[in-house]
């Protein structure tokens, strides 16, 4: 092998294709980070996040603002504080955090917000009433599951006393009793469904 050549891995070779990032590098990404969301009309310093809060940014379109919460905090009650004013115009607001919605029974700790994290809301309208059900004809709105079985049962046990009319020698005196006490609960069991 040449010894000359530098191989992919070696520190020059890194050196020459990457940057190393330093802590003056952060430091000037913060500030443009904060100038950036200064021109969007964010104003970081004049929202204080009260002690114990998570601070996030909360966007919807192009707008961004500054929020906060605590971890024990539900989502509804999040939505309740920072969408007062959709709210009170019946508007749905879902929350969106790194493609996770926030479903508004589940803590905001449960879905690991980071602090300064953006919170992406959609806002539309409330969905339209239900459609009410068209009109069943009437045979349809009283038929019950414990008719049908009723019927399905009665035809079952007429085609038992056929075969105990045309065959008897099928049927022993304990058949014979299990059957007639049948028919009479059956019987029973329709009585009472028509009375009701």
């Amino acid at each position: 092998m040449d010894s000359s050549d530098a191989t992919p891995f070696s520190p020059v070779a890194l050196q020459d294709e990457w940057t190393l990032v330093t802590n003056d590098a952060e430091i000037v990404a913060l500030v443009q980070s904060k100038a950036k969301f200064e021109d969007q009309g964010v104003e970081a310093s004049s929202h204080e996040v009260p002690e114990g809060f998570v601070s996030i940014r909360l966007r919807q379109g192009e707008t961004i603002r500054v929020a906060w919460f605590k971890a024990t905090q539900r989502v509804d009650d999040f939505v309740g504080k920072f969408f007062a004013e959709e709210l009170t115009q019946c508007r749905k607001i879902r929350l969106i955090y790194m493609g996770m919605l926030l479903l508004p029974t589940r803590t905001m700790g449960e879905y690991g917000i980071e602090e300064n994290g953006v919170i992406h809301s959609v806002i539309t309208d409330a969905p339209p009433e239900p459609h009410l059900p068209a009109a069943l004809p009437a045979n349809f709105m009283n038929w019950k599951p414990q008719s049908s079985l009723l019927v399905l049962t009665g035809v079952f046990l007429c085609g038992l006393w056929t075969l105990m009319v045309y065959f008897p020698h099928l049927f022993s005196w304990t058949s014979t009793v299990l059957l007639l006490l049948f028919s009479v609960m059956h019987i029973s069991a329709a009585a009472s469904c028509i009375t009701i």
